[in-house]
């Protein structure tokens, strides 16, 4: 059955201009990162508080991920909150969402690299390191899995699955999370391969093949099975540990 929709990314608020961003309190936020002290005892506390707060959604003050993505870090700092490593270790306990003390720890993480590392291209090795943290988690099976379950986690982004009559024993997920797994594949050049369509029928297809849904049911249009997404999730391995 083809479907002739089309899908875009969630809309996402734009960020505060850099002028927003500026080094403010005592003794400012332009060293930020590298400093000798803790983050926690120094003006940044309050600038991650602050934005932490400008973009939390969840009663239970739980950033997801489009709200990760919408984190602005201060002026000296430049992170890719779209890179899965990135993100794996931003989120300690890897449930799918950020907390408070999660977004803390990891800026003293990354002030303690950066007093290590240098500000020279402190970027690029910042995710060197991030990389060959989850490469130690994901080198064995009970890794891979872990990382899969954690994607999914992440790319729901809170949502609960779903069952249908259709298929009542199968938990599904929705398009939108598919189209979120589509945005994390772009670095592995996904666009250039398939559509963002063509992505969701062939997630379904699979589903069809493993005789989790069936293409003909009108309800699951926009589902996807948790399992087919989940093992998707773990070819996110061979591309990002490396």
């Amino acid at each position: 059955r083809s479907r002739a929709r089309s899908r875009a990314p969630p809309a996402r608020s734009g960020p505060p201009p850099a002028s927003a961003r500026t080094s403010g309190g005592p003794g400012g936020l332009r060293r930020a990162m590298g400093i000798a002290g803790s983050i926690a005892e120094s003006p940044l506390r309050s600038y991650l508080q602050n934005e932490f707060d400008r973009v939390v959604k969840s009663r239970a003050r739980l950033l997801y991920l489009h709200q990760i993505q919408q984190l602005q870090p201060p002026q000296d700092v430049h992170l890719d909150l779209r890179h899965l490593a990135t993100l794996w270790k931003l989120d300690r306990d890897h449930d799918g969402s950020v907390t408070f003390e999660e977004l803390l720890e990891f800026a003293e993480f990354c002030n303690e690299r950066r007093r290590f590392l240098g500000s020279l291209d402190f970027e690029r090795k910042l995710r060197a390191q991030c990389v060959v943290d989850l490469w130690e988690v994901i080198r064995d099976e009970k890794g891979e899995e872990a990382f899969a379950d954690w994607v999914v986690l992440l790319i729901a982004q809170g949502e609960r699955h779903q069952t249908f009559a259709a298929s009542p024993h199968v938990p599904f997920m929705s398009g939108d999370a598919v189209m979120t797994l589509y945005e994390l594949l772009k670095p592995c050049q996904i666009v250039s391969q398939i559509d963002q369509q063509g992505f969701l029928d062939l997630l379904q297809q699979i589903g069809e093949t493993m005789n989790l849904m069936s293409l003909q049911s009108e309800e699951l249009d926009d589902w996807v099975p948790v399992m087919v997404v989940h093992r998707w999730s773990r070819r996110l391995v061979s591309c990002y540990a490396v």
